[in-house]
């Protein structure tokens, strides 16, 4: 169809002491990467550092390490497809980001939270990246760039 569009979104992956930081939407009661779509004309660092500063406040500093993976995100029924880099980096705030409130949420039903790495829930979207992630995280992301396809369900892995 003429209307339908593929977006590129920039999922953050930061880690520190052990814990990851994610959204948590308290409505549906999950998890996800926080990050977002680059805007025209705007470079992947560039959407990074912009949404770290969206997400965790305007004296946020990024630090851009490595591009880990490269997702297809494809909803037939709702015409939505989108292209998902899922980004390695670090940031300078760790407990300060604790509860902090999504601006974009008014109703306070979004915030940020840091997850135990070695224990991540079941409700932490994409599922099957969990298990990815850890592993990769335990021998070092030495991956870059890895290609895990559309990775909705767990068969997808």
């Amino acid at each position: 169809m003429e209307n339908e569009r593929i977006t590129v979104r920039a999922r953050l992956i930061v880690i520190k002491n052990g814990k990851l930081l994610v959204q948590y939407r308290q409505k549906q009661n999950y998890y996800h990467y926080f990050g977002g779509h680059l805007d025209y004309g705007e470079t992947i660092l560039d959407t990074c550092i912009r949404e770290t500063k969206e997400e965790c406040g305007d004296d946020v500093i990024f630090e851009f390490k490595k591009i880990l993976y490269i997702r297809d995100f494809i909803l037939k029924g709702e015409a939505e497809q989108s292209l998902e880099l899922f980004i390695l980096g670090d940031i300078n705030k760790f407990e300060e980001l604790e509860g902090l409130k999504d601006t974009q949420h008014p109703d306070g039903s979004v915030w940020l939270t840091w997850l135990d790495i070695n224990n991540l829930p079941d409700n932490l979207y994409p599922q099957p990246l969990s298990k990815k992630l850890l592993a990769d995280y335990n021998s070092g992301f030495q991956n870059t760039g890895e290609y895990i396809g559309k990775m909705n369900k767990e068969e997808d892995l």
